[in-house]
């Protein structure tokens, strides 16, 4: 069974909608609203993986477990590599 070439405008779509899917699916949003926290802001880690914003956490009765502050992707891609300090007393 041969499939039907497909076109390329048909092509650039797909790879488009692939491209922002996978975007989407690494994007940081809070649990309670929805919204996606902006860079420098703080967000607030809860029990079960529950990520708060900084403006839904008046909300919230318990206290949360850790305080993030939201870094630019390029940022945390671009992580330096050091090399180990040699121990002097060797």
């Amino acid at each position: 069974m041969r499939r039907q070439p497909i076109s390329e405008a048909d092509l650039e779509r797909q790879l488009l909608r692939r491209s922002v899917s996978s975007l989407h699916a690494e994007r940081l949003n809070c649990h309670r609203c929805g919204r996606t926290p902006l860079v420098g802001e703080v967000v607030y880690r809860y029990p079960r993986e529950r990520t708060i914003c900084a403006l839904c956490v008046p909300y919230r009765r318990d206290r949360p477990l850790a305080s993030i502050p939201v870094r630019h992707g390029e940022e945390i891609r671009a992580q330096r590599l050091t090399p180990p300090v040699a121990d002097p007393t060797a």
